[in-house]
């Protein structure tokens, strides 16, 4: 049975193995009450004496028959309904989690626009104070470092320097 692939790590492998532990347990449990029935079958079969009695015997069986099938669909349909819950708890998770990252990327981004113009507004005054070109430089060099921790708390921000 194919499961999907969009779950992934310790959580997707475990509901994957429950279910597969639920459809080995129906199959074991199928097969076990099978043979049981088989059995029952078998020796009220050789016990039937007339026609009208081995006809019971056969609807009797084909009836527990149906019963062993119940058991076995209902213990897959558990397994599936387990499966499917956690599949839908993932998702409803990731979704929520792709939400709140755009959100922090949103704000990284504004946060660095911001930064980035506060350093421009800064270097423009400082560069009207300036005397000499050293100090002119000076502010420069001021500009360039506040652009460069305004990119690296972005990048850090946005996962982007990893």
């Amino acid at each position: 049975m194919e499961t999907g692939k969009s779950q992934t790590g310790k959580t997707g492998a475990y509901d994957r193995k429950v279910l597969d532990d639920a459809y080995a347990h129906a199959k074991k449990a199928y097969q076990e009450a099978k043979k049981q029935a088989d059995i029952v079958y078998e020796e009220a079969k050789k016990a039937a004496v007339d026609k009208a009695a081995k006809q019971e015997v056969d609807k009797a069986y084909k009836e527990a028959i149906k019963e062993v099938e119940k058991v076995r669909d209902a213990i897959i349909n558990e397994g599936m309904a387990l499966f499917t819950a956690n599949w839908k708890q993932h998702e409803t998770d990731s979704a929520a989690a792709i939400i709140k990252s755009k959100e922090r990327a949103d704000l990284a981004q504004s946060a660095y626009k911001e930064a980035k113009q506060q350093a421009d507004t800064a270097h423009k005054e400082a560069k009207k104070q300036a005397v000499d070109k050293t100090a002119q430089k000076e502010a420069d060099r001021a500009r360039q470092e506040a652009v460069k921790k305004a990119e690296k708390d972005y990048k850090d921000a946005t996962g982007k320097s990893r």
